[in-house]
C-alpha cells in the first residue's frame, strides 16, 4: 500500500522529502555515510573495466518518466549519460526504464530514450527476447530476478518463454 501510496497519490517531485520525513520520524539518519551494501564510483569504474561487464543507465533520480513534464523526463534519461561519462569515461549504450511498468513507460518515454541516444531499453514487463523484437529495441521485456523468483528453477522456467504468454495475456511478443 506504501508504493502504492508512493507511486500514484505523491507527486514524483515529492517523494524524496517524503521519504525523507518518514525517516526522520523513525529515527533514521539520511545524513550518515552511504550504507556499506552500496557500490562506490570507484568499484563501479572498476567492474566496468571488466569484459563481461556493461554499465547501463537508469535515469537521474528514478522518478516515474510518465508522470514527469516531458523537459524533466527528457533530464532523467539523457542527463544520466552525462553523469556516468564523467564518472566513468563512457557513456552508458543501455537503459533500463525505472519501474517500467505500463503507468511508467509508454510511446513518449521510449522515443526520448530513442532521441537521447541508447541502443536499447528495457521495461519491466514480463518476456523473454524473439526474433520480433528486433523493431521495439527501446521497448525490450526482461525476465526480473526480484526476490519473488529466486531459484534457479524458476528463472530457468522463466528463460524457457513459457511464462510469458502466461503473463501477457497470452502473447508472446511483448513491448509498449
Amino acid at each position: 500500500r506504501l508504493h502504492g501510496w508512493l507511486t500514484v497519490e505523491v507527486r514524483e517531485e515529492d517523494q524524496r522529502a517524503t521519504l525523507r520525513e518518514f525517516a526522520r520520524v523513525n529515527g533514521i539518519d539520511l545524513a550518515t555515510k552511504r550504507p556499506s551494501t552500496l557500490m562506490s564510483w570507484d568499484e563501479i569504474r572498476a567492474m566496468s573495466g571488466h569484459g563481461l561487464v556493461t554499465i547501463g543507465a537508469h535515469t537521474v533520480n528514478h522518478l516515474n518518466l510518465k508522470r514527469l513534464s516531458e523537459a524533466d523526463a527528457r533530464h532523467e534519461i539523457g542527463d544520466v549519460r552525462r553523469i556516468l561519462l564523467e564518472k566513468l569515461g563512457q557513456e552508458p549504450r543501455h537503459l533500463a526504464y525505472p519501474y517500467g511498468y505500463v503507468s511508467a513507460v509508454g510511446c513518449r518515454e521510449v522515443g526520448f530514450a530513442r532521441d537521447a541516444g541508447y541502443i536499447s531499453a528495457v521495461t519491466t514487463r514480463h518476456g523473454v527476447l524473439r526474433a520480433e523484437h528486433a523493431g521495439f529495441l527501446h521497448a525490450l521485456p526482461r525476465i526480473s530476478v526480484n526476490g519473488r523468483y529466486q531459484s534457479v528453477a524458476h528463472i530457468r522456467t522463466m528463460l524457457s518463454g513459457v511464462t510469458t504468454p502466461l503473463a501477457n495475456a497470452g502473447k508472446m511478443v511483448v513491448t509498449i
